[in-house]
């Protein structure tokens, strides 16, 4: 790029249209990473262009993970500290999916075996 001559826009969208990725032009250009991604998004808008997305898969993501690990029966405290990730993450997804609040703490409490107490007879 060549200062002066042309905007940064106009740089960023002809490395675009030349096959780079928004990481690579931003290494070459000295630009910031959000400032080409914002270029590069909006022309990609603006002239509806396809783009190749990475082949991510959310099979192994943390979330997943967690939603395992619930249905295992593990409590967000054990999946806390196994995944090594924040109570509070862990929590929110196990709210998200349903394992949290009374119905659950009563699933648990039936599965878990009975203490040796004997009732109490009048």
């Amino acid at each position: 790029m060549q200062e002066g001559k042309t905007s940064k826009g106009a740089c960023i969208r002809t490395l675009f249209a030349g096959g780079l990725e928004v990481k690579e032009i931003s290494a070459i250009t000295g630009i910031r990473y959000n400032h080409v991604y914002n270029v590069v998004k909006n022309e990609v808008l603006v002239h509806g262009l396809e783009v190749e997305t990475s082949d991510r898969s959310n099979e192994n993501s943390k979330k997943n993970q967690i939603l395992v690990m619930l249905e295992q029966g593990k409590t967000v405290t054990e999946i806390s500290k196994e995944l090594k990730c924040m109570y509070n993450y862990v929590w929110q997804v196990a709210k998200a999916g349903g394992y949290t609040g009374k119905k659950q703490e009563e699933e648990v409490a039936a599965k878990a075996p009975k203490k040796g107490r004997k009732a109490k007879t009048a």
